[in-house]
Parts: structure tokens; C-alpha cells; sequence
């Protein structure tokens, strides 16, 4: 969907709500970001099959996405920078994962050592705000510190009983959660913001001014 579609949509709900027009921008946003959030999870998918990594892949997209609605992180300047981004980086995460040729004792310590130092990351650092939508609430920001905590521990819980099922993959997609807990603690650091902000600038250049 372009964002010319996206503005005729938003203008079309606004006008038939009876909602007045400074509200369109609001709609814009969020249509966009529900597009863009789409897009990543089908074009993620898609590489993932693709690269022969598909369980992987679903395994980095819902622990990175379970931190990011809890935990925050650094955010790309558009919705759809953010897409290039990210269907870039979980196929990758998986693939990384399924070429790290380590024995079951390795990728065991490597597990536990991304949930330490995910737990000293959440408890030091989130939730991570956006300066779109920042939190104002000091009780909401306790909520999203317990939130994160919980997914942490859900999270290791899952990875436990994976670690000794009969599963395939089971010993891929623990090194995926393990590779992206890593990621998540990266973008809550302020080295994270400033890697995302000049990656953000790489991968998509931003229009420079004409002056006439």
C-alpha cells in the first residue's frame, strides 16, 4: 500500500466519522505503521523460507517482537526505513544461527548468557521510550519493566522445554532466541540508537533540498 493509498483511506474514515481534518495525520501514521508492520512480517517470512530458514525466522520475529511492544528500543526515522531493517535482520539472525556450528553445551551457554545479560539490559535500561510516544506515566513505565521481565522469563521458560524436546530445529531457533534477545538489549542502548540511526541513513538516503 503507498502512502498516497494510505492518506485517500485516512481522508475517506475521517470524512465519513465525522472526525475533524487534524486528525489526519493520526490516521496516516497509524495505517502506515500497521502496513509496514504487515510487510515485515511477510517479507521476513517469505527470506526466511526462502534462505531455508523459516523456523528460525518466525522464532526472531516473535521474541523481537514481544520485547519491542514491552521493552522499546531504538526506532528508524520512517515506518518503512524500519521495513528495509527489519526483514534485513531476523532472515539474517536465522541464518546466522543455522551456520553457528556449535555442540549443544556451547549453544547452552551462549542461552544463558543472552538471558543474563538480557535481564541486567531490561532491568538497567527499558522500557525504552520513542520520542513519537513518549511515556508519561511513571506507573506505565513500571508496568512495561514488569511486562519485559515477564517476556524474559516466558521466553527462557519456552527455550527450556526446547532444549530438551525431539524437535529438528530445536537447537536453531534456541541459538535465534538467544542471537535476537542480544539484538533487542543492542537497541536499547544508546550505541544501538546511534548504529540504527547510521544504518537508517545507509540504507535509505534521505531527500536532499534543492535550492532554486
Amino acid at each position: 500500500m503507498s502512502l498516497t493509498s494510505i492518506k485517500k483511506l485516512s481522508r475517506y474514515l475521517i470524512v465519513n466519522s465525522g472526525l475533524p481534518l487534524e486528525q489526519e495525520p493520526v490516521f496516516v501514521y497509524a495505517f502506515e505503521v500497521l502496513a509496514s508492520n504487515i510487510t515485515n512480517i511477510v517479507l521476513s517470512i517469505l527470506l526466511g523460507w526462502l534462505f531455508g530458514v523459516l523456523p528460525g525466522t518466525v522464532s526472531c520475529l516473535i521474541t523481537i517482537f514481544l520485547f519491542r511492544h514491552t521493552a522499546g528500543g531504538a526506532h528508524c526515522s520512517s515506518p518503512w526505513r524500519c521495513t528495509v531493517i527489519t526483514v534485513s535482520v531476523f532472515p539474517l539472525l536465522a541464518l546466522l544461527a543455522s551456520y553457528f556450528s556449535v555442540k549443544q553445551q556451547y549453544a547452552d551457554i551462549l542461552t544463558a548468557l543472552s538471558l543474563i545479560i538480557g535481564l541486567i539490559a531490561i532491568m538497567r535500561l527499558a522500557p525504552v521510550e520513542n520520542k513519537a510516544a513518549p511515556i508519561l506515566s511513571e506507573l506505565r513505565r513500571k508496568r512495561l519493566k514488569v511486562a519485559s521481565l515477564l517476556v524474559l522469563f516466558l521466553i527462557a521458560a519456552i527455550v527450556s522445554i526446547a532444549r530438551w524436546s525431539l524437535y529438528v530445529n530445536a537447537k536453531e531457533i534456541q541459538l535465534c532466541v538467544a542471537f535476537s534477545i542480544l539484538w533487542v538489549c543492542l537497541m536499547l542502548t544508546s550505541f544501538g540508537h546511534r548504529l540504527l540511526f547510521f544504518v537508517d541513513g545507509v540504507v535509505i538516503p534521505k531527500r536532499r533540498e534543492v535550492k532554486t
